[in-house]
């Protein structure tokens, strides 16, 4: 394996992105400064061929600070924003030796616990103007074997995972070691690099008596996470349902309650006696709010069941179309504007995507609008008892081993929500207790009852809508139809579409 190179470089010849979602604060910019002081540059800073830092803002900031005048720098491969984005996430989460359920205020707890300034007592002041300063220029590649045998046992899967997606982006990172061979920060970087087969493993050894300090601010240092403000239009858009996700048969939140305890997949609306069954509970005339790849609807369009899709997010080769999602949109609210009336709302693997609560609330009241007296919501999304979160959690330690190479991690901004899919285009996780998905509905239908089908899923229905709330519904309305993102840049833009459509429909001026 060829060293990566790490470059010298005057501190102008880099500067902050602007997207960056860690919020430092003082008490561990403080930290920071107190790291560097101590130990230099253990770690180089990333950042793209013109100078956009990706990872190291804080310690260019405090570097700044302190007087330094040079940065040490590995190029990364050119970049559009949202991959660079997404490499920023990685970066984030990639560094540190830890789980995948870790918050960056429990990280703060636990240093600070440590009390660091005995742990850098000791320790001599580096001058930030000399080589001393930047000891991971002075990285080796190194045979790889030593450094398996003094850490067996130690290996963290959470860490490999990151460490797995930052390689795919052609990022070799430095593995800090003491004498012995006892990794202080990379364990998930020399597992993953033992996996790819490498011989050699880019190496920078820190004095012994350093170790404890270096182990506290590789691992421990970190600033809280701020992806929902500074990255909420990438969460919103990135909630499509994935293209691997087809399948020829209806979900379960469609079948549940005809199919109790069944596979899914054992259910055939195209039988008769399973389509009369279906009908009997759920009507001939659906709305199938947030339709994904419009399965269901074709499905049951098929069975001679009049079905009503709405998806903002339709898919042409893995990505948005968006003149194909408007086009069903806009069928869509013909349907809404013509009053014809519908059996049965579904929302079905929705609210586990849609990133904020807020958001997933004006879907509700969307989906109310679309009620007369004796109409259903069937809500299904992932429960809280689901297999992914309680891996990524930690809440169970064994796990299916299809979930060891699980990546996403826990965030804090809501309850158990978990940013995945960090592969590609990252997308948020909501996982729903039964009586916080009762919640959301609860406001707006005088029935609601929620509960497991099957563990990994929590499902409501709900009845006997409350009386309309216009001035809730346009706020609703103007938001999902008119200010909902896309990745170009632009919004769908049919809010006036959406408020007409809903006031003929309702004999309500929402405009």
């Amino acid at each position: 394996m060829a060293l990566f190179q790490i470059h010298l470089l005057p501190i102008d010849r880099i500067a902050p992105s602007t997207y960056n979602p860690r919020l430092a604060d003082e008490e561990r910019l403080n930290l920071v400064a107190l790291s560097l002081r101590k130990l230099g540059f253990l770690l180089p800073i990333y950042a793209t061929p013109d100078g956009e830092i990706i990872s190291g803002h804080q310690r260019y900031l405090v570097a700044t600070r302190m007087g330094a005048t040079r940065m040490p720098v590995v190029w990364t491969k050119p970049m559009d924003l949202p991959a660079r984005k997404t490499l920023n996430i990685l970066f984030n989460r990639g560094t540190n030796d830890m789980d995948s359920g870790t918050l960056a205020l429990e990280l703060k707890r636990n240093l600070l616990a440590l009390d660091v300034e005995r742990l850098a007592k000791g320790l001599p002041d580096i001058d930030p103007a000399s080589d001393d300063f930047f000891p991971c220029v002075r990285c080796q590649m190194r045979p790889i074997a030593p450094y398996l045998d003094a850490n067996r046992g130690r290996w963290l899967q959470y860490a490999t995972n990151a460490a797995r997606l930052l390689h795919r982006h052609k990022v070799l990172m430095p593995i800090v070691v003491t004498s012995d061979g006892k990794v202080l920060n990379g364990l998930g970087r020399l597992q993953n690099l033992a996996e790819r087969k490498a011989t050699e493993v880019p190496i920078v050894e820190v004095r012994d008596e350093q170790g404890p300090f270096v182990t506290a601010m590789l691992n421990m240092l970190s600033m809280d996470f701020d992806i929902h403000n500074r990255y909420s239009d990438m969460l919103r858009y990135h909630s499509f349902r994935r293209s691997r996700q087809y399948r020829s048969w209806l979900g379960s939140g469609y079948t549940f309650v005809v199919h109790p305890g069944k596979a899914a997949k054992s259910f055939d609306i195209g039988r008769a006696s399973h389509r009369a069954k279906w009908v009997q509970e759920h009507g001939t005339s659906i709305v199938d709010f947030g339709a994904g790849h419009l399965t269901e609807a074709n499905l049951l369009r098929a069975a001679g069941i009049d079905c009503a899709p709405f998806e903002p997010y339709r898919l042409t080769r893995n990505e948005i179309d968006k003149d194909k999602s408007l086009a069903t949109i806009r069928e869509f609210l013909a349907t809404v504007a013509s009053g014809k009336s519908f059996t049965s709302v579904f929302v079905c693997s929705v609210f586990n995507s849609v990133p904020f609560a807020a958001d997933r609330q004006k879907i509700a009241r969307i989906c109310h609008a679309l009620c007369h007296r004796y109409t259903r919501v069937y809500c299904s999304t992932l429960s809280d008892l689901c297999d992914r979160w309680q891996h990524v959690s930690g809440e169970r330690t064994k796990t299916h081993r299809c979930f060891e190479r699980a990546q996403g991690f826990v965030l804090d901004y809501e309850s158990r929500v978990v940013l995945a899919e960090l592969n590609d285009k990252p997308k948020m996780q909501k996982y729903h207790a039964p009586e916080e998905l009762a919640d959301v509905w609860r406001p707006l239908f005088a029935r609601v009852r929620a509960g497991y089908s099957v563990p990994n899923i929590v499902n409501a229905i709900c009845a006997i809508p409350r009386p309309l709330d216009p001035a809730a519904l346009r706020e609703a309305l103007w938001f999902e139809f008119d200010d909902l993102p896309y990745s170009d840049g632009t919004t769908m833009g049919l809010g006036r579409e959406a408020l007409a459509a809903f006031s003929q429909r309702l004999g309500v001026d929402l405009s």
